[in-house]
């Protein structure tokens, strides 16, 4: 499709330069391809459908599932970035279109946008709790995204999401952006957030939901020590511990809980696997266990459904955005 928005970290002589460098110095080239190849085969496998058991056209197979009647409204967009192209879609009501309030999300390593787009799934649910619009996007080499599973990029496309948001001449200009990362999700949007200056203007409350405290701790729990060191070697190793801890916005973190329903956490002592990531190496446990972590403007909820779940009860975690919202 055409591209709808343009937004660039670096300038185009430059990415041409670093792309010459990278093929004439052997290492780096080699070093490039091997970040892209795990990305690929363990950190990303929606970028290889068949490794989730899906066809190799899995996104526009589900896409054109996606229902164009009733109530919720789409617009299929494309935004560059620094050479990448990147599919997303627009989603609202024509009740919520214009109040100015806006949902970022930010998939699972196995997830695509258009699943999300054809059920009533957590993202129109949060939706419909916040009385706000969406804009969900594919990453690079996933579905309709160019490229190759890259961090780098990955968070890159994050923040041209947020430039296309926060844009009051030629992007949307939303008043307040509600980000959500489940997973690996809550990674991308903790490396963008390392280097995206949040405008005044707005009112920001980001959401990481079932989140790891970082890709290498978490690999060497769930296997071996060597293949968290490999994470770390290649270039994966999100960090969303300190990103958090950075981070100049509200926060709320959800975790898998020894809880009978949705519940604010003080400590880690309730927390317990979700079924993928092990509760030691969650978020949720890392920051409340740090003694250095500014916990005045982070939420802690702990929840009974594990990694995959949808949400049980989204009105829950609306209405502590709301309250964000109103306090910030």
């Amino acid at each position: 499709m055409p591209v709808n928005y343009t937004w660039n970290t670096e300038h185009k002589i430059i990415r041409v330069i670093k792309q010459i460098f990278s093929v004439i110095i052997f290492p780096i080239g080699i070093y490039k391809l091997l970040h892209a190849l795990v990305g690929k085969v363990a950190l990303l496998p929606a970028s290889n459908p068949a490794l989730l058991g899906f066809s190799k056209n899995h996104a526009n197979d589900s896409r054109s599932g996606i229902s164009l009647e009733g109530d919720w409204k789409h617009k299929r967009i494309t935004v560059e970035v620094d050479g990448y192209k990147i599919d997303a879609v627009i989603v609202g009501t024509a009740s919520t279109l214009n109040n100015g309030r806006w949902v970022l999300a930010s998939n699972g390593n196995g997830e695509f946008y258009e699943d999300s787009l054809t059920n009533d799934g957590d993202f129109k649910q949060i939706l419909s709790k916040v009385k706000g619009n969406g804009i969900v996007f594919n990453y690079p080499g996933v579905g309709a995204s160019s490229g190759l599973p890259n961090r780098d990029a990955m968070a890159k496309a994050y923040r041209a999401m947020l430039a296309l948001l926060e844009d009051q001449n030629k992007g949307i200009g939303a008043k307040e952006i509600i980000g959500y990362g489940h997973s690996i999700g809550g990674g991308v949007q903790g490396d963008a957030l390392k280097k995206h200056k949040l405008k005044k203007d707005v009112k920001y409350v980001f959401v990481k939901s079932r989140t790891f405290s970082n890709l290498s701790t978490t690999a060497s729990i769930l296997t071996i020590k060597p293949l968290g060191f490999l994470v770390k070697l290649l270039g994966w190793n999100m960090d969303c511990v300190e990103s958090s801890k950075k981070l100049q916005a509200p926060e709320i973190i959800m975790q898998t809980a020894n809880v009978k329903n949705y519940e604010e956490l003080n400590d880690s002592a309730k927390i317990i696997d979700d079924g993928v990531i092990p509760a030691k190496a969650s978020l949720a446990t890392a920051l409340l266990r740090d003694n250095k972590c500014p916990k005045q403007n982070k939420i802690f909820i702990g929840m009974r459904e594990e990694h995959n779940n949808l949400l049980n009860d989204p009105s829950y975690l609306a209405q502590k955005i709301e309250t964000l919202l109103r306090v910030n």
